[in-house]
């Protein structure tokens, strides 16, 4: 019988690989990494044993075996990164079965550097980690390389834009604040090219079935957060920091009490919002909130078509809006029908995504003859439609400070009424949605907020004419567009002539003492070639109120 004879150093790399196996195995569930492990890195390890901790760990585990990705957004200063960035990441390096690669992506790679400095920093200070996990650069603050049982375990770094393309990671890729966050947020246009970039490039880093982890802050309704929370591909879980579910007050008593952050919230309410109660930090800002528009979405209206002809309701007026885009941004049509009852619904919207100008003409002479529009603003703000032959339904809007304005506050009436209603679409919800309280949206290839402004002009259409038919504001154009430069400063005050409560008749004074009913089955072949006064500039002079035989218009009292 031979006997099998091993020498010192074959012992003692069996007994260290044993200990280490026997580590391995004491590593148990995320939740339990986090309790018995993981917190050692820290002065006050009974933080995480705090019920969110116990939340996110569970979703975790529960999204992997069924092949999901996770998606939490949760508020600052609750152990976000620390939980599902940090923590994870060691914690698929020590539970992985081969040699593991795992991807710390955020907006920038210095932020996702610093996240590595953390990762290594906790570890060193961890007594039952430092014995499991050999480190291969101690003195490399931004590398994370490691020996565990003898098997190469790395934790990269990248900025969203600036990862290579063609590299693939098999333990997996975490995405922290790729939006940055509310204290450096990004600009609005920036956020879609994050949402796209990540959605067509990033996600496709892990190989197939590795886990994505994604965290952050939402900045914006409709951002990639928001997205996420609603992809068949993902679990998602929103904390927020008050009333996080039904039945719990506060995310986490046992560091942040009801009093200390009530007294954050008076102190500084907008930052609070979006910090702790994961309110989008847009939103935070923009003139109208997603329950706003949500509320006068209609999911009965059904959008028209403009190629057919439309026979409107008895007692009814069609009004309409077009935003002029650019280069840049598309143009966008709005159209309205408000019946008796003073509501404005929805008929029809339309993107006009890199039209030329003259096309825009045609289209838009052919929307007044078929939904025989009764008025309609387009802006003309730079003049690009103008002397084009534009249907004289189409009455000419140069936005100011004080036409915005008007417009908006327009619009809240109607909103805040309940007078209206939009047909449900995501596209312009997010339009309304990115213009903020100083009237300013940011330019993107889905819109300039454009479906706020467009919307805007059709409900000042509404707005200047009475129920059942027209009353004269004056020259409301002129007011809108003052002569005075003094008046285009951004004062942000809102026009005079809002305060004055209109009054509308069925039956209009002309002058002369006649009374003629509004109607217009009158004078119905002729367009504004045909008008007694060829210069004319009162918005509301029609067809109705000419003589054509005495070249006379009633209105005005001039003849031709």
């Amino acid at each position: 019988m031979t006997e099998e004879i091993t020498t010192f150093n074959d012992a003692f790399d069996r007994l260290a690989a044993g200990l280490l196996t026997s580590g391995k195995a004491k590593v148990g569930s995320f939740h339990e990494f986090l309790v018995n492990i993981w917190a050692q890195s820290f002065d006050n390890p009974e933080y995480f044993k705090a019920w969110h901790v116990g939340i996110v760990a569970e979703d975790i585990e529960k999204a992997m075996q069924a092949g999901l990705n996770y998606c939490a957004i949760l508020p600052r200063f609750h152990f976000k990164s620390t939980l599902l960035g940090h923590a994870f990441s060691v914690w698929r390096l020590l539970t992985a079965p081969r040699d593991c690669s795992v991807l710390y992506l955020s907006y920038s790679d210095g932020m996702a550097r610093y996240h590595i400095s953390e990762i290594n920093k906790a570890i060193s200070r961890n007594p039952q980690l430092v014995e499991w996990m050999d480190n291969r650069t101690p003195k490399a603050d931004f590398s994370a390389r490691y020996l565990i049982n003898n098997k190469p375990m790395n934790i990269m770094h990248g900025g969203l834009f600036s990862f290579k393309r063609g590299m693939h990671v098999n333990g997996a890729l975490i995405a922290d604040d790729i939006l940055r966050d509310p204290e450096n947020p990004l600009n609005i246009g920036q956020v879609t090219k994050v949402e796209d970039h990540f959605l067509t490039e990033s996600l496709f880093i892990p190989l197939k079935g590795v886990p994505v982890i994604v965290l952050g802050t939402p900045m914006m309704p409709g951002d990639l957060l928001a997205n996420l929370q609603k992809d068949e591909r993902f679990l998602s879980r929103v904390l927020p920091a008050l009333d996080p579910v039904p039945g719990r007050r506060v995310l986490m008593p046992e560091l942040y009490d009801e009093n200390w952050l009530l007294q954050q919230q008076k102190a500084r309410p907008k930052s609070f919002a979006s910090e702790f109660l994961l309110v989008p930090h847009f939103a935070t800002e923009a003139y109208f909130s997603e329950e706003d528009i949500v509320s006068c979405e209609d999911e009965t209206l059904r959008e028209l078509p403009s190629t057919r002809k439309y026979r409107k309701q008895e007692d009814s007026f069609i009004f309409a809006g077009f935003d002029v885009g650019k280069k840049r941004h598309p143009s966008h049509l709005v159209i309205f029908e408000r019946g008796g009852d003073g509501t404005c619904r929805q008929l029809h919207q339309s993107w006009l995504d890199g039209w030329n100008y003259s096309d825009q003409i045609e289209y838009l002479n052919e929307v007044a003859e078929n939904f025989d529009i009764d008025k309609g603003y387009v802006d003309n703000t730079r003049g690009e439609l103008e002397d084009r032959g534009l249907d004289y339904r189409w009455k000419p809007l140069t936005f100011t400070v004080k036409s915005k304005n008007t417009m908006a506050q327009i619009f809240e009436k109607y909103v805040l009424s309940g007078k209206i209603k939009l047909l449900k679409d995501e596209r312009q919800k997010q339009q309304i949605l990115s213009v903020s309280n100083e009237l300013k949206a940011p330019e993107t290839p889905m819109g300039h907020g454009d479906a706020f402004f467009s919307i805007g002009m059709a409900l000042l259409a509404s707005w200047e004419t009475g129920q059942f038919g027209f009353t004269n504001l004056g020259d409301l154009q002129g007011f809108l567009d003052p002569e005075d430069p003094a008046e285009m400063k951004e004062t942000g005050e809102p026009p005079a002539v809002l305060e004055t409560e209109l009054d509308p008749v069925k039956e209009m004074a002309l002058p002369g003492g006649i009374k003629m009913d509004y109607t217009r089955a009158m004078n119905p072949d002729l367009t504004m070639a045909d008008c007694p006064n060829p210069i004319c500039d009162e918005i509301i002079c029609k067809p109705e109120f000419w003589v054509p035989e005495r070249k006379l218009c009633i209105y005005c009292g001039h003849r031709g």
